[in-house]
């Protein structure tokens, strides 16, 4: 299945930073960028085709949220599900840091998720420079992932017409309400029984 068409001028500006780095200052992955290849349709693993999207129609710095659904082959277990919801996030500006993504990860992990340990692991993701992921500590479960976080580089936002300095992330929304309700599955927050889950929140 294929979408019909993709909006130009991105389809382009991407494929040239692809090929050989176009207006990015990259040298690109030297390679030809398969047109048809990047119209299938799939089911996205993760919410930055999102804040992707969101950057074509940026005219302004800004702070741009949404949440979507994800789907991963997983093995489905107490922190791990097939599919799950993620909020996506990103913030334009020609002063946004480093730092300030720190403390908006820290914001989710300490204020939304409710953990009292948190830290951050250094990551990798194709689409950020430096990439940090934001790990929280559970009192049955131990440590894990809450989501990705970095600042996009230029390969991603020049080729969508954004010159200023854009951090973003993608953090579980299940996984902060598993530690916030104060569960210990994830697939706890999908039971036909809700009114349990209700009564054990805290416990």
């Amino acid at each position: 299945m294929h979408c019909k068409q993709i909006e130009e001028p991105w389809l382009t500006n991407v494929a040239r930073a692809h090929e050989n780095g176009g207006d990015t200052g990259s040298r690109g992955w030297s390679y030809k960028f398969d047109h048809e290849f990047t119209r299938r349709q799939v089911l996205r693993s993760q919410g930055t085709v999102l804040s992707a999207h969101q950057l074509t129609k940026c005219k302004k710095p800004g702070k741009y949220f949404g949440v979507v659904r994800c789907f991963r082959y997983d093995e489905v277990d107490a922190t791990h599900g097939a599919d799950f919801y993620q909020t996506e996030g990103i913030v334009i500006g020609k002063d946004a840091n480093l730092k300030e993504l720190l403390g908006l990860l820290k914001m989710f992990a300490t204020e939304i998720a409710g953990a009292t340990d948190y830290k951050y692991v250094p990551g990798y993701f194709p689409f950020t420079e430096p990439s940090i992921e934001i790990h929280i500590k559970h009192p049955k479960l131990g440590w894990f992932e809450l989501g990705g976080s970095g600042i996009f580089r230029p390969e991603v936002t020049k080729a969508l017409g954004v010159d200023e300095p854009v951090l973003a992330w993608g953090l579980g929304i299940d996984r902060m309400a598993l530690m916030n309700l104060g569960l210990s599955d994830i697939r706890d927050l999908f039971t036909p029984e809700i009114e349990s889950v209700r009564t054990r929140r805290g416990n």
